[in-house]
């Protein structure tokens, strides 16, 4: 069988999913959406103007169990939580509708991503979503990717630390992955997000990442996943991604601590870019690598006839 071969540009093209519209495709994409909804201010009296803060495709509010703290309008495509007593109210009203989702059998969260929390952007208040379910309500999410090089002793050539993803793992389950990877927690910025990822997954120690790690940009993507069957639920994975490097020593080695990474690998250049083109990368992972090649000079004009695609591909507007 012949090995798949996959340009650059097809490789960016699977973390977005979809090809990136133009500006009338992309208003007639957009406009399918329903528009999750919650108040500017929380007032009693629900007063107030309410703002969007994610987008949720027509096969989940068709499909999704609603709960009665749910305002549903069909005609005007919009999805709301009208205000509720209690401290939290829209965060438990979140968490309560995917366990409802879950129950039903339509919606498959593990008990870590529904306690891995993230703060709902758009609002000038703490509202939380778990992990599992920010694509299903198409909120705007943040992480990290982080990739850890070497350069042998011997030779000086450059080598990267690839993991191998657990086959347990619910999303991307054996695949090859980023150094480093994952999302910040409500209250988390991204660069402790990073320290934490770090050690949790890799047992990189914290004090050398905080001293040794550095900020060099962020990617962007806009995935749309449509249900797989008639009364399934769709996704909208919109994730700005902040990207550091870290130059290793080789006395720190990477190592499996949280069950997540099967093993890591020391990868050459030539065995990455084998690897981004025959598709064995988790999509968001295999876009930071590219960034990664283009900026230390592996990716160029001269060895890439779409590199201005290359590079525009990976810095996506996001919507909203």
């Amino acid at each position: 069988m012949a090995i798949q071969t996959l340009t650059y540009t097809e490789v960016i093209g699977r973390c977005h999913g979809l090809p990136y519209p133009n500006e009338q495709q992309y208003a007639q994409i957009t406009s399918q959406f329903y528009r999750f909804r919650l108040k500017e201010v929380w007032n009693e009296d629900n007063s107030g103007n309410y703002v969007t803060v994610g987008w949720i495709l027509p096969c989940t509010a068709i499909n999704m169990p609603w709960t009665s703290k749910f305002k549903v309008d069909h005609q005007s495509r919009t999805i709301e939580i009208p205000y509720g007593e209690g401290k939290d109210y829209e965060s438990r009203a979140i968490l309560e509708q995917l366990i409802a989702a879950r129950s039903q059998g339509s919606l498959s969260m593990s008990k870590k991503l529904e306690e891995e929390l993230y703060r709902v952007l758009g609002i000038n208040r703490t509202v939380r979503i778990p992990r599992g379910g920010s694509a299903l309500f198409g909120i705007q999410t943040f992480g990290i990717q982080m990739t850890g090089y070497v350069y042998d002793d011997k030779t000086g050539e450059m080598k990267i630390w690839v993991p191998k993803r657990s086959a347990t793992r619910m999303q991307w389950p054996g695949m090859m992955d980023n150094t480093v990877g994952g999302g910040a927690n409500f209250d988390e910025e991204h660069f402790d997000c990073m320290v934490r990822e770090a050690e949790e997954e890799a047992s990189l120690p914290r004090e050398f990442m905080r001293e040794n790690a550095k900020a060099v940009g962020k990617i962007s993507y806009f995935h749309v996943r449509d249900a797989k069957a008639e009364d399934g639920l769709g996704f909208v994975d919109r994730s700005l991604q902040f990207i550091y490097d870290v130059e290793l020593p080789s006395h720190i080695v990477p190592k499996p601590l949280d069950g997540e990474v099967e093993e890591f690998f020391l990868w050459t250049i030539d065995q990455t870019v084998d690897g981004l083109k025959q598709g064995k990368f988790k999509s968001n992972a295999a876009a930071t690598l590219i960034d990664f090649l283009f900026r230390h000079g592996y990716i160029s004009a001269k060895n890439e006839p779409e590199l201005d695609s290359v590079i525009t591909s990976l810095i996506k507007r996001l919507p909203l």
